[in-house]
């Protein structure tokens, strides 16, 4: 009875860890047809050789293009993408650590005063690390360890 009831985490587990290996491979698939296009490759052909339809292939450029490069030194265009490669195990924990640690984090809006309405952090913030934890990217453990690393003065 317990294999029954270990069954569905397992299972569940499987589908949380697929739905981020979609993830990244959309990124990486627009990236690839954004490039081929920088690159001057024609549509048919890319078309073609994806077995894709060239409209279709139109409409997925539209939203390729404004897909964020990974920066340079970095294995994704932002924290959570990051942890979402190690998720998926395209990245190993030591380089995890070391690439969330040395990430220049955008500064979080302070307001001014205490009624005034503050936008939330935009992409590369810290909030991004939280939400990684959140959402099972990285335990906890992982977290402490970059925070330290990367903020050694309140550790």
């Amino acid at each position: 009875m317990t294999v029954q009831m270990d069954r569905p985490t397992d299972e569940l587990g499987r589908a949380v860890r697929s739905k981020h290996l979609m993830e990244v491979a959309q990124l990486d698939y627009r990236r690839s047809i954004k490039h081929l296009e920088e690159q001057g490759r024609p549509q048919v052909e890319v078309a073609r050789a994806l077995g894709v339809a060239q409209p279709s292939l139109s409409s997925a450029l539209k939203s390729a293009r404004k897909v964020p490069e990974a920066v340079q030194g970095f294995s994704g265009a932002g924290p959570y993408e990051i942890c979402q490669r190690f998720v998926v195990d395209q990245i190993d924990r030591a380089r995890l650590v070391e690439e969330l640690a040395r990430w220049e984090y955008a500064p979080v809006p302070q307001p001014e005063w205490l009624e005034d309405v503050v936008p939330g952090p935009g992409p590369g913030s810290w909030d991004e690390v939280e939400d990684a934890v959140e959402d099972g990217l990285i335990d906890d453990g992982i977290y402490d360890e970059v925070q330290k690393r990367r903020f050694p003065q309140s550790a």
